[in-house]
């Protein structure tokens, strides 16, 4: 690793002075592996060059204005491409670019299901429909995995060995960390948190949100549409209220099931709500009547304003996770 860049050698200065041969402290060398990160979503393509550390080098957003498959992963790759063009990173110090987008993982290995405003996609797989976009092999994970190797790497559960993250955008999504391993189960759909608001129904998400406005006539195409006045309406008010309460009993659910130290709420609604629902959970007697035990903190995600960071994560992390034992 030394001799390949990635790490540096330097003294160990608590053994100054000492006999025999002096022992060198290993250091990573930010510049020694560079990856891309790419995230999309309905309303906007982040693009990302960071180093072996995870600071970015440079950063773009692309607007989306069409929703096409192939329009949004050119779009995409042309991004990344002028980041290596404009930092003069060698291509290969590049470990791979990360790519992640909404949608949870289907029976088919490396296929993930069309969320609703991707309903005009066709069926992607991974391996083979992405790569000739960006030039390089890519890694994938949906937005909300992707976001919680974020927060374990570089966020706000860096000190935690367990904990689980709920992802708030379109739909509600997440993710369990057991052991600082991703538990991603049968498939890859563990903790696809959404399953349990069936979505004919009621739900926390922010399609449901806008469904709401359209019901108080006021009809939204993104979440990024949403401002301050759109957020202090009633019918709006209510709903929040509402969903603090579901989101409390899905944080009693993973309490129970997965007692992890931490659960850890983030995503692209309006920091604005997310902030509410997690002061309305924290500041509950408890999470549930009979739920007597040390509860886990509740706790606000440090990276989702930088989603295209975690799918940067991912070249990485495959790189240095090794596969769980057979």
């Amino acid at each position: 690793l030394v001799a390949e860049g990635l790490l540096s050698e330097e003294p160990d200065p608590g053994r100054e002075g000492r006999k025999g041969y002096p022992a060198k402290l290993l250091a990573i060398r930010p510049e020694g592996l560079f990856t891309a990160g790419v995230y999309i979503d309905p309303d906007r393509i982040l693009t990302c060059l960071c180093d072996l550390t995870g600071q970015p080098l440079a950063t773009e957003e692309v607007p989306v204005e069409n929703r096409a498959f192939d329009t949004l992963m050119t779009a995409a790759g042309d991004s990344v491409r002028r980041l290596l063009a404009a930092t003069g990173v060698d291509s290969a110090r590049v470990a791979g670019c990360g790519v992640s987008y909404p949608g949870h993982y289907s029976a088919t290995p490396r296929q993930v299901l069309r969320i609703r405003q991707f309903q005009g996609w066709p069926d992607v797989n991974v391996e083979h429909d992405l790569s000739p976009y960006f030039g390089m092999p890519v890694h994938h994970m949906n937005d909300a995995k992707a976001a919680c190797l974020a927060e374990m790497h570089y966020g706000s559960a860096r000190h935690f060995g367990s904990f689980c993250h709920i992802w708030l955008s379109y739909g509600i999504g997440g993710a369990a960390v057991v052991d600082r391993r991703l538990h991603l189960g049968q498939g890859g759909v563990a903790a696809e948190w959404g399953g349990l608001f069936p979505k004919s129904h009621p739900r926390p998400s922010g399609q449901d949100l806008l469904e709401v406005l359209a019901s108080d006539g006021i009809p939204l195409g993104h979440l990024s549409d949403l401002d301050a006045g759109h957020l202090s309406r009633p019918k709006v008010q209510a709903w929040a209220l509402r969903a603090a309460e579901q989101l409390r009993w899905l944080c009693l659910v993973i309490a129970r099931t997965f007692a992890p130290e931490a659960i850890v709420i983030g995503g692209t609604m309006p920091p604005a709500l997310i902030a509410s629902f997690i002061d309305r959970i924290n500041s509950a007697d408890s999470l549930g009547e009979d739920f007597f035990v040390q509860p886990p903190r509740i706790l606000r995600a440090d990276q989702d304003r930088h989603p295209e960071l975690g799918a940067a994560v991912l070249p990485v992390h495959d790189l240095f996770t090794p596969p769980d034992p057979a």
